[in-house]
């Protein structure tokens, strides 16, 4: 039986509760204005360059928490597959990266190219989020598909054939990325583009220094990786439902499936 919910997430779920909590307490307490970042003044002339390691904290609007929360705990799956040891080491990583690097564009090449007009970049774990969207975008294979349908066959075609839009299974999960995305146009789309580049570069072995492969110590986590027999049949069950999905699903890739099943196989070894 597959697991649901937050079991065997302890850091997805910790993670939201902390995003949810830092955010509630910069709303009642009127700290928002220290979260987003304005290059000219807060690093320039102001100096303020704590903004750097705050301003990903928490959301200053409550939309954007909301889809931040409901993405992140879609990407539960990546924690299952990979144990959480390796997802918090990409959580981290992918911090420091989107955390630096979006300023960092922001202050030397977005803002000079608008004329000073793309002054602003929104507080949030967005740049985070959108890493984890390319990442699982590539680990977890699509399910299913569905016809959306929005006409009647053409008689004079010959063909029996139903116009619609065919949609999958994680269809509604990009649809609310899309909406973390443009929530605060254009503002928003620097963080979102560049934790997706940083995604894909993790997914890719692309990140310099190899820090895909590093981990957070053991010690500072807790043995997450010693699993019981419970869990360790909780993992097999889900490699047996992987590959019959693999099987029976239409257009599902292959490829895709394969890596999950070494993944559930490392974990379960492990």
């Amino acid at each position: 039986m597959l697991a649901s919910g937050f079991s065997s997430t302890p850091i997805t779920k910790s993670l939201i509760l902390s995003l949810i909590s830092t955010s509630l307490v910069a709303s009642i307490a009127d700290l928002k204005h220290l979260l987003p970042i304005r290059p000219t003044p807060h690093l320039y002339p102001y100096l303020q360059f704590w903004r750097l390691c705050t301003w990903q904290v928490a959301y200053t609007s409550s939309t954007d928490l909301l889809f931040a929360t409901l993405l992140l705990y879609q990407f539960r799956v990546l924690e299952r597959l990979w144990g959480s040891r390796k997802f918090a080491s990409f959580l981290c990583v992918s911090a420091i990266w989107t955390g630096l690097l979006a300023p960092a564009l922001l202050s030397t090449v977005v803002r000079p190219v608008s004329w000073g007009r793309w002054n602003y970049l929104p507080g949030g774990m967005t740049g985070v989020v959108f890493a984890a969207l390319a990442v699982w975008g590539e680990e977890v294979p699509r399910l299913y598909r569905y016809k959306i349908v929005t006409g009647s066959p053409d008689p004079r075609s010959g063909s029996n054939d139903t116009p619609g839009v065919i949609l999958s299974d994680k269809t509604t999960t990009y649809v609310m990325a899309a909406q973390l995305a443009l929530s605060q146009f254009p503002y928003s789309l620097l963080a979102a583009s560049v934790g997706w580049i940083v995604g894909m570069a993790w997914g890719g072995d692309l990140l310099p220094g190899r820090m895909n492969a590093w981990r957070i110590p053991r010690w500072l986590l807790g043995d997450f990786g010693a699993k019981s027999a419970a869990e360790r049949e909780r993992y097999e069950g889900l490699r047996r439902r992987l590959e019959e999905e693999g099987g029976r699903s239409d257009g599902m890739r292959a490829t895709g499936v394969d890596g999950m099943i070494d993944a559930v196989d490392g974990e379960a070894r492990r």
